[in-house]
């Protein structure tokens, strides 16, 4: 199956795309999702995955303009043509 996956923030940065478009196995979750991503560019490991492997929390991850922890965090199951936004938090001062 077919996504999109759109980058932002710090995401772009390091990924140098802001949108790529991978060909996943159906039924896919986001977790697998983010497997694919960090094997895919490497320079987001450490924006997604905290030092025991678990991702991080403050992530912002929605399908189709629907926030991941309103549906199944990240075991919310994707489907062919969805489009997944990668939002890290914006800080400033």
């Amino acid at each position: 199956m077919r996504l999109t996956v759109r980058f932002y923030g710090v995401a772009y940065d390091k990924t140098g795309v802001r949108e790529w478009k991978p060909e996943i196995k159906p039924d896919s979750t986001i977790s697998y999702l983010l497997d694919v991503l960090v094997e895919e560019f490497p320079r987001l490991n450490e924006l997604v995955y905290d030092e025991t492997g678990k991702p991080f929390e403050y992530l912002s991850i929605s399908v189709n303009n629907q926030d991941i922890l309103g549906l199944n965090g990240s075991d919310t199951r994707l489907c062919d043509g969805d489009i997944v936004f990668i939002m890290p938090p914006i800080g400033g001062g």
